[in-house]
């Protein structure tokens, strides 16, 4: 068997629906649902198509012929995986379902590994504007939009948020007509938030590591705007969760994996936005 970590008490399982619970509530979105997915064996290619021009004729007239010239993006896949062990006791005298409980855990885990793996990709673009340590403004997001839709930037407009730059943005929808009821609503159960400056604002969960817990010791990370084709996914296999029998032990391993990769498609289909990320 593999080297591995036993779950053998009731406290352990209580901890597992702690732990459940708090990243059901931070989870927000999945950050896939908004750039370019596409499934496959290894390695995925993505053409980048180039721009075109089209342009008046005269009558009776032949068209010149133009060609259409494409670039490709490699994005290689890699495997994620979590395991836990849990005893047969463990399992007799809980009070619920503990493989369905750690299923969820497991899960949720997967969610945010692969938002932190997209989010990290916002660290990428060449275009940065903004300055750290400073909160997000609305001419901010104005910047943003424009820079990446004077570079023809296609979809909608993305803009991630962590926890502590939702506590600055909310903010800003003081300054309209958002109903504070509806923005609440929106994201805690979608996720999402009303658009912004014509860019939609998606919550994540943020576990970048800082020195500490709590808003002010939360490392600085960068956030951005861009294109839902600015930014793609290979994804090998999705999610599954499978159970082996260690008979010796007493026990069953619950592995859970998936493979995955992400890179970026367009560089200026995005931009870096520069803000404060911590209070």
């Amino acid at each position: 068997m593999a080297n591995e970590t036993t779950t053998t008490t009731v406290n352990d399982l209580i901890q597992s629906a702690i732990n459940e619970a708090r990243l059901v509530e931070t989870q927000g979105a999945d950050l896939s649902d908004y750039i370019m997915v596409k499934n496959g064996v290894g390695a995925q290619d993505f053409p980048i198509w180039d721009e075109e021009t089209m342009s008046s004729v005269a009558e009776a007239t032949d068209l010149a012929n133009a060609a259409f010239g494409t670039g490709v993006n490699t994005i290689t896949p890699g495997e994620y995986g979590l395991m836990t062990t849990v005893t047969d006791l463990s399992d007799l005298r809980a009070a619920e379902d503990v493989f369905i409980g750690i299923g969820r855990v497991a899960r949720e885990a997967y969610l945010a590994a692969k938002n932190q793996a997209i989010y990290a990709l916002c660290d990428g673009f060449s275009t940065a504007i903004g300055t750290t340590d400073t909160d997000i403004t609305l001419a901010l997001i104005r910047q943003g939009v424009a820079t990446v839709r004077s570079k023809k930037g296609k979809g909608r407009l993305i803009l991630p948020v962590t926890p502590w730059v939702l506590e600055d943005i909310i903010g800003l929808y003081n300054t309209t007509s958002f109903s504070p009821d509806n923005i609440r609503n929106q994201a805690m159960t979608e996720g999402t938030l009303p658009m912004l400056e014509g860019v939609h604002p998606v919550m994540i969960d943020n576990l970048a590591s800082g020195t500490g817990t709590g808003a002010i010791d939360e490392a600085d990370t960068k956030t951005a705007i861009f294109s839902e084709e600015a930014l793609g996914m290979a994804l090998e296999y999705d999610f599954k969760i499978e159970l082996e029998r260690d008979a010796s032990l007493r026990a069953t391993e619950v592995v859970a994996t998936a493979s995955f990769g992400v890179g970026e498609l367009k560089d200026d289909w995005g931009v870096e936005l520069l803000v404060d990320n911590k209070d």
